[in-house]
C-alpha cells in the first residue's frame, strides 16, 4: 500500500526566473548539507542545456524521529534525493523527483510541474506517493514521510525564494 500526496506552492517570480533557478548547478550547491559527514550532491544536465538531474544523499540523526521509525532502522539513518527538471516549453516545464533511504524499506516517487500563475508569478504543483514496506507500521511511517516530504517542499520554497531575492 502506499500514501499519495500533493502540495502546491504560489511564488511571485516568473516561469523564467524560477526554471534557471531549478536548473542552476549553483542553485542546488547553495542549499548546504553536502559538506556534512556521509552527505554528498552530483549534478548533471541530461538533456542540454535548460535541464538538470541532481542527486543527493545525507545522514541524518534519528534521534528526533518518532519511536515508531526508530525501532525498525537498520544502520544509521542514510537518505537519497533526485530530482529533475526539463527544459522549459510552452511555458512550463516538467520534473520528477524520487528519494529512498538504505535503512528503511521506503520508497518515495513524484512529477513536478513549474507553469505560470494567474498572479503573474509561477506554481509549482509536486503529485506522487509513498510506499513503505514495513509490517504492521508501514502505514504509520508512510504517513511520517509524507510530513517530511511536506517539509522538503517548504524548505525548497525558502531557499528559491532566498536565491531569487539575492539573484
Amino acid at each position: 500500500m502506499s500514501k499519495a500526496f500533493t502540495f502546491t506552492t504560489e511564488f511571485e517570480h516568473g516561469v523564467d526566473a524560477m526554471h534557471a533557478a531549478l536548473t542552476s548547478e549553483d542553485f542546488w550547491k547553495s542549499r548546504g548539507g553536502a559538506d556534512a559527514e556521509g552527505s554528498s550532491i552530483a549534478v548533471t544536465t541530461p538533456g542540454g542545456p535548460g535541464t538538470i538531474r541532481v542527486e543527493i544523499t545525507g545522514r541524518m540523526d534519528p534521534a528526533g524521529l518518532p519511536a515508531v521509525v526508530r525501532g525498525v532502522l537498520r544502520g544509521p539513518l542514510e537518505m537519497t534525493r533526485t530530482d529533475e527538471w526539463s527544459a522549459l516549453d510552452g511555458g512550463s516545464a516538467q520534473g520528477a523527483m524520487a528519494g529512498g533511504s538504505s535503512s528503511l524499506p521506503v520508497t518515495i516517487s513524484g512529477r513536478s510541474e513549474l507553469r505560470p500563475s494567474a498572479s503573474g508569478g509561477s506554481v509549482v504543483e509536486v503529485t506522487g506517493e509513498v510506499g513503505v514496506k514495513i509490517p504492521v507500521v508501514g502505514g504509520q511511517v508512510e504517513g511520517l514521510v509524507v510530513q517530511m516530504v511536506e517539509g522538503i517542499v517548504k524548505a525548497d520554497e525558502k531557499d528559491l525564494n532566498d536565491w531569487l531575492a539575492a539573484h
